[in-house]
């Protein structure tokens, strides 16, 4: 079940819209929406660019000509269609005689009536009549948004991410009306009405010659509805709906510290670039997007996105230095509709109301650069969403999918917050978060029988279980002490504590699944035929499953995630709006690549040692990217303790094994390790006794003496 779906209409309509509901049906099936309309029962998933105007006009796909000139040739031999059915399948594909059109079929002079592009047209009517309820609901968001505190940037924002869900919802149709939209503002645009006519007379133009400006009658307001009607040029949910936030209204003198109009006349151009990024979603980075298929055969298009990943540099391009940096006021957060007010609305704008909260907290805690110099945030963000879940049982059902979304996204902050900016001691664990993990924990399970049981769709799925391993993954401190720095760190005990193996493991088997991908198989065996789009959200499937220090699971860890770094740092390097946490992604997946290429030395035994010196030089090299990486610098105090940990622990087993360690790389570690110490140091948390990130300052001393002399050795020489 989806937040924001298409609502087919009904067959029978009022006579003033049956061509409308007419086409709207036939398009529908087209684009992976509404299997069950006869009489084919089936939905398909097609290309807008290759979909003829008579397969919409038919309401399916037909056969390839070479087939369809077979067939009809075979009719002139006898019946070729099934039954009493007046045509077949052939494949996916339906076919039907010359003679004998297929029932209910849209015949030229109704689709006639469309123009400039008659299938642009079409297909762009059609979707804003199947996503009339969706667009409704976003701009009654959008518009309790203008009327309150927050500013452009959050606005800005929390529209695009609720469009992004109406695009989860059915990415097909969306797509396709984006790219009807485009046709058809091409072609609607008279270039001609800007030249001027100057003295080249008027009344002996050609018919296809540019007719100048001149002055025109009042429009017929009749004639202007029917106009946009049989010839519209704006795809409604996002057209309709981004003037509603208020961008055009000037607050700049808001004593709260408001943002200037923008001209009106740039909204266009921000509802196109807005289309635009929609186009991308499913590339690496910015979600993933695969097809799925039902027993009855309809096809069907899901989503897995972050919002804050594609949300945040689209509002960075659109808003430039409007979005906060440094000391900047930080922002107002939306408000939420008391339950009085929600409980009159219709469901789909109860749902967008709510989901306000989640887009608004996905958006900000995506910009790291933000919570950093704004810690109180978190505490903000988490206190909304709280909010959020409250209100939703107040007034939707427990099964709906937004309560579902909130509840899950609500558990995963608790135990996520509770893991950030700790000192990594060896302390016992805080009561609050042993409580925060078990309800995650059965968060969890309630995601995964939600999604079996239909109530939960897959992209919602992979993205609330993801999370959600990610925060119990961390959830628990570093071991206190590691006996010997030079031997495999089995993380099963720290990591998976407090939930157990066959739980992990049934969770990372729905994640998959509910993502396309078979979870019986081995991932290493087929990485390189996954999408890289896949790939990049495979990090955290690395990580965890490197955690049993087993030989076997590391290499195939280890195969896993050099491919996700290679991606990662691709994203990076393409990715224009310069946000921590995209860059930070990338780094992180050459440390884990470094870390379980180290356990992986570890876990080689002394008598193969070419396999040992390979996974020796791929630990080295990995560390060298971290290090050389700029972001390192930035990192807080433990962060900076987990990357030291790595890349020193990386460097030593290289050199004690033989293996080539680059002077450049130790001293880059020795500086690394002291900062992290200085660091502690100032915070009064070194005494000899104490430790540094959950290990014992010996083991610092140990690393720092080994890496000191190896950068010494040939820079004193």
């Amino acid at each position: 079940m989806h937040v924001f779906p298409a609502e087919v209409p009904a067959a029978e309509a009022r006579r003033a819209d049956v061509v409308e509901v007419r086409v709207a049906r036939k398009v529908a099936p087209l684009f992976g929406v509404a299997g069950d309309i006869p009489p084919f029962h089936r939905s398909w998933v097609c290309d807008y660019t290759t979909l003829s105007l008579a397969e919409i006009g038919r309401g399916a796909p037909a056969p390839d000509k070479a087939q369809r000139s077979g067939l009809d040739a075979a009719t002139l031999a006898g019946p070729a269609v099934d039954g009493d059915r007046d045509w077949s399948w052939v494949g996916r594909a339906v076919w039907a005689p010359p003679q004998a059109p297929l029932p209910g079929g849209l015949s030229n002079a109704t689709l006639n009536r469309y123009g400039p592009d008659t299938k642009a047209a079409a297909v762009l009517a059609a979707a804003n009549r199947l996503l009339r309820g969706a667009t409704a609901a976003v701009a009654a968001a959008a518009q309790r948004l203008a009327s309150g505190d927050c500013d452009q940037e959050i606005r800005l924002a929390v529209w695009a991410g609720l469009v992004l869900e109406v695009y989860r919802a059915q990415p097909a149709l969306v797509v396709a009306a984006v790219q009807a939209r485009q046709v058809q503002r091409s072609l609607s645009a008279r270039w001609g009405r800007q030249v001027d006519r100057a003295r080249v007379a008027a009344g002996d133009d050609a018919p296809s010659e540019i007719r100048p400006w001149a002055p025109q009658p009042a429009d017929d307001t009749g004639a202007a509805r029917a106009d946009t009607r049989w010839r519209p040029t704006s795809f409604d949910l996002v057209d309709a709906t981004l003037p509603a936030i208020g961008l055009t209204v000037d607050r700049s003198g808001d004593p709260a510290g408001g943002a200037a109009a923008l001209p009106p006349e740039t909204l266009d151009d921000i509802a196109s670039a807005w289309c635009h990024r929609l186009l991308n979603v499913g590339r690496p980075g910015r979600g993933v997007v695969w097809l799925t298929e039902d027993d009855r055969g309809s096809r069907h298009v899901q989503a897995m996105v972050r919002v804050g990943a594609v949300v945040a540099p689209f509002v960075a391009a659109t808003l430039g230095g409007v979005t906060r940096v440094g000391h900047a006021p930080a922002p107002t957060l939306p408000t939420l509709p008391d339950a009085g007010e929600l409980a009159g609305l219709p469901l789909s704008r109860r749902r967008a109301h709510l989901l306000v909260a989640h887009v608004a907290t996905n958006y900000l805690r995506y910009r790291d650069e933000l919570l950093t110099t704004r810690p109180d945030l978190r505490h903000q963000t988490r206190e909304l969403v709280a909010l959020a879940v409250v209100r939703s049982g107040e007034v939707l059902d427990p099964t709906d999918p937004v309560a579902l979304l909130l509840r899950a996204y609500d558990a995963y902050l608790d135990v996520w917050d509770s893991t950030r900016g700790l000192p990594g001691s060896d302390a016992d664990p805080d009561p609050h978060r042993v409580s925060s993990v078990q309800r995650l924990i059965a968060s969890q399970q309630h995601v995964v029988e939600s999604w079996r049981s239909g109530r939960l769709d897959p992209g919602a799925t992979a993205y609330l279980l993801e999370i959600g391993i990610t925060a119990l993954l961390g959830a628990t401190s570093p071991p206190a002490a590691l006996p010997d720095p030079y031997s495999p760190m089995d993380r099963t005990e720290m990591s998976e504590a407090q939930v157990p193996a066959s739980m992990m493991q049934s969770w990372w088997s729905a994640t998959l699944a509910a993502r396309g991908i078979d979870p019986d198989t081995d991932l290493a065996a087929v990485i390189d035929s996954l999408s890289d789009a896949q790939v990049f959200h495979l990090h955290h499937y690395a990580d965890w499953r490197s955690r049993t220090g087993r030989r076997g699971d590391l290499r195939q860890a280890l195969a896993v995630q050099e491919r996700v770094a290679a991606v990662r740092t691709e994203v990076v390097r393409r990715e224009t709006a310069g946000y921590a946490a995209k860059a930070v992604a990338a780094r992180s997946s050459h440390q884990l690549a470094a870390r379980i290429a180290t356990d992986l030395a570890l876990a080689t035994p002394d008598r193969e040692h070419a396999a040992r010196a390979r996974a020796c030089d791929t630990a080295v090299r990995h560390a060298r990217t971290v290090l050389a990486d700029l972001t390192v610098r930035r990192d807080s105090p433990q962060a900076s303790a987990s990357t030291a940990q790595v890349v020193a622990r990386a460097l030593c087993v290289a050199a004690a094994n033989g293996s080539t360690v680059d002077p450049r790389d130790a001293a880059a570690a020795v500086a690394l390790l002291d900062r992290v110490t200085a660091a502690a140091a100032s915070a009064d948390r070194t005494p000899s006794n104490q430790w540094v990130g959950g290990l014992p300052l010996t083991q610092w001393h140990d690393w720092h003496t080994t890496l000191s002399a190896v950068a010494g050795h040939t820079i004193g020489g």
